[in-house]
């Protein structure tokens, strides 16, 4: 097969221009992406071509640029598509990792045998890191990405990548029994994590409160129409009179003065959920900490058996920062294989042939100071991979005050009362599809009102600036 198409690429200065796009190959034998004439991407097998019927623009596209993934490139991944030859006339959702379970590979790396496909580093990710995207008339979507859309509408579908990631939060992170839960920044992806959470509640007897906190007029109705129970209006309460309320905070803001706000706001867990790709609070890599799906925790041996709900592992490699106490070391020498030493001597470690048959990553990582966290999410700018698992955990010694002094204190006060920072990316699509259909009112509230504008495809550029808007929440771009 041979397509051949003109396509909007984002450029690192927050710009597009035209390209031209040629798709060449079939899925048994691969595909060569020629752009401008010259190949750009090189894929093997597993890969179907589909047309894009409509992608919705996202927080992680306006802020793209900020991310570490090569420009240019066409950007969206909230994709809604049809088939092309053999799969005409259906539709489909796509899950964003191009991954090898999701090529059908039959030589699976560490990662997928692991159960954690989608922290693959060799992972491509669509409209993200160098697959084409859905700001284009057609894609490329791995074969087992690709979903049968089945009892959804089309409208709430093309909502359904982000409502994943929405729903992946609350998996993460589940509340308990009697909780009150808040969700920050109901606009876009908040107002999803506001309907996952209501719909997650109805369809498992949950006794939970959720309220939404905004400080824009026409949030307050659409969190009402989400699911929130309440809404608390920063216009007109301030944080400091609702400090320590919510036991569950899900950050949406992708802000620094949010997240510090939620910080504030929690009295036992931040979920955060997306951010700018800046220094946040202090911390670096708080990005990269979402992509990853890790967690900041105070260190305890409780939070030594960490692990998300459904895994069934056991930790076992513990690497231990220089400056971590003595008594820290102690303990766990007791129940762990622990390493030592800094960031350089941990790369040495993973890429040694101790670490040669297993995966090539730390279940746990122990550090004393808030540099050495961003060191365990990206201890090298030459690649992406983190010292600890994805979906494993820092443990924080913050006993040493000297190290955490600055705006970097909020953070340590907040570990040393017992708090936990939590994070989440994508979602399961099958799941997802599932609880709406299960919730007929909150999808009809999702095609009702959290689509605030569409634009047609030629106004690609008019739709991108419309979502940086305060007054919009979730802009579609229609290929038909």
């Amino acid at each position: 097969m041979n397509l051949k198409f003109r396509a909007k690429d984002y450029l690192s200065d927050d710009s597009f221009e035209s390209a031209e796009y040629e798709y060449i190959g079939n899925q048994k034998d691969g595909w060569e992406i020629k752009r401008n004439g010259s190949t750009y991407l090189q894929l093997g097998p597993g890969y179907i071509p589909l047309k894009t019927v409509s992608c919705g623009v996202c927080s992680t596209d306006i802020d793209r640029r900020f991310l570490p993934f090569p420009l240019p490139q066409i950007i969206g991944h909230e994709v809604l598509a049809e088939g092309l030859e053999e799969n005409k006339g259906k539709q489909f959702v796509i899950e964003i990792n191009d991954t090898y379970e999701a090529r059908g590979d039959q030589h699976p790396d560490a990662f997928c045998q692991a159960g954690i496909p989608t922290h693959s580093p060799e992972r491509r990710v669509l409209g993200i890191d160098r697959l084409p995207g859905g700001f284009g008339p057609y894609i490329l979507a791995p074969v087992n990405a690709a979903i049968p859309l089945e009892g959804v509408s089309p409208k709430a579908a093309v909502l359904m990548e982000p409502f994943a990631a929405a729903l992946q939060a609350i998996i993460a992170s589940p509340p308990k029994p009697g909780d009150h839960v808040a969700v920050l920044g109901p606009r876009r992806l908040g107002s999803l994590i506001l309907a996952a959470l209501s719909s997650y509640r109805k369809t498992n007897g949950a006794n939970f409160r959720i309220t939404a906190i905004t400080r824009h007029d026409h949030l307050v109705n659409l969190s009402k129409e989400m699911g929130a129970d309440d809404v608390v209006d920063l216009r007109i309460t301030d944080v400091g009179e609702i400090r320590n309320t919510f036991d569950i905070v899900y950050d949406t803001t992708s802000t620094t003065s949010g997240f510090e706000s939620a910080l504030q706001l929690s009295k036992r867990e931040v979920h955060l959920k997306t951010t700018n790709g800046q220094v946040m609070a202090g911390l670096q890599h708080l990005t990269e900490l979402v992509v990853d799906e890790l967690s900041i925790l105070p260190y305890k041996m409780e939070n030594t058996k960490f692990h998300w709900q459904k895994e069934e592992r056991t930790n076992q490699n513990v690497f231990v920062f220089e400056g971590v106490s003595e008594r820290i070391k102690t303990e766990l020498k007791k129940k762990f294989h622990i390493f030592e030493g800094n960031e350089t001597t941990a790369e040495a470690i993973l890429a040694s042939d101790e670490f040669s048959s297993q995966l090539p990553r730390f279940d746990l990582v122990v550090v004393s100071n808030p540099a050495q966290i961003g060191l365990s999410i990206r201890p090298n700018a030459s690649h992406e991979n983190s010292l600890v698992r994805p979906r494993g955990a820092i443990l924080v010694d913050t006993t040493n005050s000297e190290k955490w002094s600055g705006e970097v204190a909020l953070i340590r006060e907040f570990l040393k009362q017992g708090k936990e920072i939590h994070s989440s990316r994508c979602g399961d699509f099958h799941l997802a599809i599932s609880l709406l259909k299960d919730n007929p009112a909150i999808t009809k509230s999702l095609e009702t009102h959290l689509i605030s504008h569409r634009f047609p495809s030629d106004k690609l550029e008019e739709a991108y600036l419309k979502a940086k808007e305060p007054t919009s929440v979730k802009v579609i771009v229609d290929f038909q």
